[in-house]
């Protein structure tokens, strides 16, 4: 499994993206800043977009993914999502008053954006199987469990502490060789990371405690650039952190 970071950051700065996770090239995990990395040519491979929830941090470019693969005339995009989450896309986005409402458009005979509401059950896009998990952050929030030959890749999105979650980590065991988990704020600010329902660099070490087999690597995202410091400085023995320009081959 490829994975390119091509944002991971919680907010917009000067060098940092928001979130995109490019995975076999051809999958994305959240629309944060991939149209602004990517060139066309790139941007024209992507079938699918998972998004794990509708903060604007995530989904601000999916009309500027969309419209380059319209210029491009190249072909549609499937949007997979919670109900609650495409709800929001359809109202308050392609809605004709933020963006136009290129649902309409059509390439070859289809639509442009196909929204695919997602239960919790596995499915499968290519070679990868995909696990919704719910998570704890705004309604609708999820977070994704990927497994392509039995090596499987957890990345949270936005969560507060989410119990399933972290029972998801224990179960896999060496299975697991990634677990991208957000921390948006430093330790000092544990009441703010608990009120917006983000995680802290201690509740995540705390949450996965000492069941963590060595060989799984637990990196930190979502880290907002001001407090990336002060987060790295936090950071619990043997994880890791990224923000943004990293690539992985599982």
């Amino acid at each position: 499994m490829k994975i390119e970071i091509l944002g991971c950051s919680g907010s917009v700065a000067r060098g940092f993206n928001t979130t995109s996770i490019l995975v076999n090239d051809t999958l994305l995990i959240d629309a944060g800043s991939a149209a602004s990395v990517l060139p066309d040519e790139r941007l024209s491979k992507i079938d699918d977009i998972l998004i794990t929830h509708s903060h604007i941090d995530h989904i601000k470019e999916l009309p500027f993914i969309a419209d380059s693969i319209f210029t491009n005339k190249n072909k549609g995009i499937n949007i997979w999502a919670s109900s609650t989450t495409i709800d929001v896309l359809e109202v308050n986005v392609f809605n004709g008053l933020i963006w136009p409402d290129i649902r309409q458009l059509e390439l070859k005979g289809e639509s442009l954006i196909r929204f695919k509401e997602l239960s919790l059950k596995d499915f499968y896009i290519g070679n990868i199987s995909i696990t919704p998990i719910p998570v704890d952050h705004m309604m609708g929030s999820l977070g994704f469990l990927l497994n392509e030959d039995d090596k499987y890749v957890l990345f949270s999105g936005d969560t507060g502490y989410t119990k399933g979650l972290f029972d998801v980590v224990k179960s896999l065991g060496a299975r697991l060789k990634v677990f991208f988990v957000e921390a948006s704020f430093p330790d000092r600010m544990l009441d703010t990371a608990v009120i917006s329902k983000h995680l802290t660099p201690s509740i995540v070490g705390k949450s996965l405690g000492e069941n963590i087999p060595k060989d799984t690597r637990v990196i930190l995202y979502h880290i907002k650039p001001r407090f990336l410091e002060e987060i790295v400085a936090n950071l619990p023995e043997k994880m890791e952190y990224i923000k943004g320009g990293e690539a992985f081959d599982i």
